[in-house]
């Protein structure tokens, strides 16, 4: 899907019309919702935040009842938002509400959407097939996949794996979030770097896994994978499958179709920068 500009959709309803003239209507990987406001300048942000969000990958819509609402709040010394009536984010910096607007909507997407099982983790694409990492929040994944970029790879996500039913993966290539270290009573910041900035190239179309990397970063760590059944390789991805409690059985089809055709390993890993050519040197090297 190619994201379209946003267009003000106006109320016949004199007394609605504030509320009408700022929402917006969308449908992302089948999932529809609606995104409105009290303050226009928040509205038009929030637009804006969508598109970082989704990257592209939604479609404007005629007003329609939608089962997700998000209303983001102007009020008195800050914001908030309010999802499907349950107010949360109450903070005040809108800089703060947007991001917490743009996680809990994609996240939404993620969840719901049909179709397609969105796994948490990195995804490049080497020679024609994918190389998955699925892991949490600040396990390095972005890092790896920034370092896999350099080496060649082709950029796919630096968050999700966006698989269908055949168990192809497709492109959710936002920039890859970088954390800064803190300084000194500071907390974590994020810096947004694109794939061409690292001097790399975005994938554009579906492609097979070929390897799942379950790996997280240690000191002085030995690399000594450890290749996996596929039915432990299912356990694996199963705790970062975000729709696992809406759509268990489809997320569980999906994910046993790419248990079955790719290569799983697991071990510990040192240092990105280094890792990341040594691994696709494994890949292209090592035969199982």
């Amino acid at each position: 899907m190619v994201g379209t500009e946003p267009v003000f959709i106006a109320s016949m309803s004199s007394s609605e019309t504030d509320r009408k003239l700022n929402t917006l209507y969308l449908e992302s990987y089948g999932v529809r919702v609606r995104i409105e406001s009290n303050n226009k300048r928040l509205f038009n942000d929030a637009r804006r935040q969508t598109e970082h969000a989704l990257v592209g990958n939604f479609r404007i819509i005629d007003p329609v009842e939608t089962p997700h609402v998000f209303r983001l709040e102007r009020e008195e010394g800050g914001y908030s938002q309010v999802k499907n009536g349950e107010k949360s984010g109450v903070n005040k910096s809108r800089k703060v509400l947007l991001r917490y607007f743009d996680s809990m909507l994609r996240i939404t997407i993620a969840e719901y959407a049909v179709g397609h099982v969105f796994l948490h983790a990195g995804v490049v694409g080497w020679k024609g097939r994918a190389i998955v990492i699925p892991g949490d929040s600040y396990s390095g994944k972005s890092t790896l996949v920034a370092e896999l970029v350099k080496a060649g790879a082709e950029y796919y996500s630096d968050e999700y794996a966006v698989l269908d039913e055949r168990g192809l993966v497709y492109p959710f290539a936002r920039r890859l979030s970088m954390h800064t270290e803190p300084g000194k009573g500071k907390s974590i910041d994020n810096i947004y770097i694109t794939a061409e900035e690292l001097g790399g190239r975005v994938g554009s179309t579906g492609i097979a896994v070929g390897w799942v990397l379950v790996t997280t970063f240690e000191n002085n760590a030995q690399w000594n994978p450890k290749v996996l059944s596929s039915g432990k390789g299912v356990l694996e991805m199963l705790s970062q499958t975000i729709p696992i409690r809406y759509a268990p059985e489809f997320s569980l089809k999906v994910l046993k179709k790419v248990a079955t055709h790719a290569i799983i390993l697991k071990s510990p890993r040192f240092d990105a920068s280094a890792f990341a050519k040594f691994f696709l040197d494994f890949v292209d090297n090592k035969a199982f």
